[in-house]
């Protein structure tokens, strides 16, 4: 038996999966060679209308999100880095903290900490940890002072 909570399947594209629970909504983003650049920057367009309506869920229900992106191409073209940004602004604006997990890679690193001081000043974070972004990303407010 699993200690991990249940999540449930809130949406899935061609290269993402996010799932619901314990107060947090995870994304999961991979790689696939298989399509080209400007499907993947759909897909990345996509992201956003998601993003959006989580940033609507009720506070209880989605208190923080976590954007996994340590399997996800490591460089990203224009439409992708401005999809990104919109992503991080969705929960900025509605008060909701956006922890971001990047790869094990510098580049990956440098970029989106740009985006986030950009796009989420108050409530965004870059970490290499999957489970500290977790943990960060469900803190409750009212905890934190």
């Amino acid at each position: 038996m699993s200690s991990e909570p249940l999540r449930e399947v809130y949406a899935e594209g061609g290269n993402y999966c996010l799932t619901v629970g314990d107060g947090v909504a995870a994304c999961r983003v991979w790689r696939r060679p298989d399509v080209s650049r400007e499907i993947g920057a759909a897909y990345a367009r996509e992201m956003v209308g998601m993003f959006q309506r989580v940033a609507r869920e009720p506070g209880l229900r989605v208190r923080g999100a976590v954007m996994d992106l340590r399997e996800a191409t490591l460089a990203w073209g224009p439409v992708t880095h401005a999809a990104l940004g919109e992503m991080f602004a969705a929960l900025e604006a509605a008060s909701r903290r956006i922890a971001v997990v990047s790869a094990d890679n510098a580049l990956q690193m440098m970029s989106l900490q740009s985006l986030v001081k950009a796009h989420a000043p108050r409530f965004g974070r870059v970490f290499g940890s999957h489970e500290d972004a977790f943990r960060w990303a469900g803190m409750n407010r009212q905890a934190i002072g």
